[in-house]
């Protein structure tokens, strides 16, 4: 059994860290704490595995720095009484670094779940720190979710680079007919770019940890053959969770989104693809992937 809580934290929307909220000058070296962090391993998971893990936290991190200002998203889940909660923050949690690299993370609005992420930032590029974590889901969340809260220390994990190939099948051919069909795709991605920063009110630009770039080939599909990431909404990485949306060329978007299963990144868990639009638009026609490995 899987309970599922999604954290959005303040008004940037789907844009994720990329939005740049806030002010600050912007930096023209990249920050030893922007990047993937894992905080409380193993890396956290959305799916139903047996035997089920171990009761405890898991939580990932990516974080941008511009200037003094931290801009934090990640993906978290808590296994407890035989019940397993996911719980994503893909909007923004901020704070400032200060002068001596400590800073806390927190979203500027969250009505119902919160997070709170306290450290000192690393010297170097690459290198462990510690802090603490608090997080409240709220909601219905089963008691022993409702506040989760430990220390830790984070270690790296690289930025996501590569092919990945997986293949699924559709849940339903075109027009509804029930029909499963063999598919396969290709997906490549980059992790990391240059985005704008409309948070101070100039046109300047900072190298966001969060973006992610990539194309797409997809074979066995009667309704698309290949795609790729677009600017607008951003397809992105917020700690271990992978979430690519694809235009495709029938005008469709594909939805690859799932978290990497430990930090070689050599599988993303992908379960099941969304279709809007086009040909193919609409849930009966997902296609059901179980995972995606990387080729290289």
């Amino acid at each position: 059994m899987k309970t599922w809580a999604l954290l959005s934290f303040t008004a940037c929307g789907i844009s994720l860290l990329l939005c740049g909220c806030g002010g600050g000058s912007t930096s023209a070296t990249v920050s030893p704490l922007a990047g993937n962090w894992l905080l409380v391993g193993p890396m956290p998971t959305n799916g139903i595995s047996f035997p089920p893990p171990s009761s405890g936290v898991r939580l990932a991190m990516t974080f941008d720095v511009v200037g003094d200002q931290v801009i934090a998203g990640g993906f978290g889940s808590n296994f407890c009484d035989n019940v397993q909660a996911g719980f994503g923050f893909g909007d923004v949690a901020g704070g400032i670094l200060a002068a001596d690299g400590s800073f806390t993370a927190t979203p500027a609005n969250s009505p119902l779940d919160t997070i709170s992420i306290k450290g000192t930032a690393p010297k170097g590029s690459g290198e462990p720190w510690s802090g603490s974590y608090t997080v409240s889901l709220g909601g219905h969340a089963p008691a022993c979710d409702a506040n989760l809260s430990g220390t830790f220390t984070a270690t790296s994990f690289p930025l996501v680079s590569g092919v990945y190939v997986g293949t699924g099948s559709t849940l339903a051919g075109p027009n509804g007919v029930p029909k499963a069909v063999p598919v396969t795709l290709q997906v490549t991605l980059q992790q990391g770019g240059t985005v704008a920063n409309p948070g101070n009110g100039a046109a300047s630009n900072y190298f966001s940890s969060a973006l992610l770039k990539g194309s797409i080939k997809v074979q066995g599909s009667p309704c698309f053959s290949s795609g790729a990431t677009q600017s607008t909404p951003a397809s992105a990485v917020f700690g271990n969770m992978v979430e690519a949306r694809f235009l495709m060329d029938d005008g469709s978007t594909l939805i690859v989104s799932g978290p990497l299963t430990d930090v070689t990144e050599s599988h993303i868990a992908a379960g099941i693809v969304l279709v809007e639009g086009g040909k193919c638009g609409g849930f009966t026609n997902a296609i059901e992937l179980p995972g995606l490995d990387r080729q290289s």
